[in-house]
């Protein structure tokens, strides 16, 4: 049976997949630019029922992400051929029902000496955020300010770096050139819930599962505030459980 299913998985048209996940994103982005959000939130759920979308969910957080061998609580450090399949017909029933586990805790050593805790979602949970995140993502890509560049797909520093270089080059004249840092003293743990909520471009059903999240890595000392930093959701992605 295990051999049918690593048959199964192998034999998938991962590139095909791929293209008719995006052929649905783009008309999410288009919608949204459209001001169709009626539409929006129809391609949103028709994303979350995808059986291309489901798939490249559970290989997304089973074999390529770096944390892809990160336990949460439920101790699974992996999933077999049979038990990725199965995850995908689970991820079609609840979906948009999606119940979301605990998270196990690890702190984190920081440079200044203290301790961040890192909070980690089970696989299962991952794979959810995952397909979650195909969803929102197109929703929002279309209207974030061109010059942003952080934890976006497709951006890196390597455009940022060339947007400050045309605009501060010596060719460049005006007595307006500056650079501001700044950084936001715990940003992501003391960021509200109700501000993300209020500005989340979903289905109810999906804001509810997205809720649910928050609240499964709040801190009991700030239970409205704050973003589980380990998930795939998380902008602490591309450096932990991604």
């Amino acid at each position: 049976m295990s051999k049918k299913h690593s048959e199964l998985w192998k034999s998938l048209k991962w590139r095909k997949l791929r293209q008719d996940l995006f052929r649905l994103q783009r008309r999410i982005y288009k919608a949204v630019q459209a001001g169709d959000l009626r539409k929006v939130r129809s391609l949103q759920k028709l994303i979350m029922k995808s059986r291309s979308a489901q798939l490249l969910a559970v290989r997304q957080v089973t074999q390529l992400n770096q944390g892809k061998r990160t336990a949460g609580i439920d101790g699974k450090e992996s999933l077999n051929y049979r038990e990725r399949m199965e995850l995908v017909e689970t991820l079609n029933l609840y979906g948009l029902t999606w119940k979301h586990s605990g998270l196990r805790e690890v702190p984190i050593p920081k440079k200044n000496g203290k301790t961040r805790m890192l909070k980690i979602p089970t696989i299962a949970d991952r794979a959810w955020q995952c397909l979650v995140k195909y969803a929102l993502e197109p929703a929002h890509e279309a209207n974030f300010h061109a010059r942003s560049y952080g934890f976006r797909t497709g951006r890196s520093a390597h455009d940022a770096q060339k947007q400050v270089f045309q605009n501060l080059n010596a060719a460049k004249k005006g007595i307006k050139k500056r650079v501001i840092e700044l950084d936001i003293k715990k940003c992501f743990d003391r960021i509200s819930h109700k501000s993300i909520m209020d500005r989340l471009l979903a289905p109810a059903s999906l804001k509810t599962g997205v809720f649910r999240c928050l609240k499964a890595g709040i801190c009991p000392e700030f239970p409205e505030q704050g973003t589980p930093q380990g998930g795939v959701v998380s902008p602490q992605k591309r450096q932990h459980s991604t």
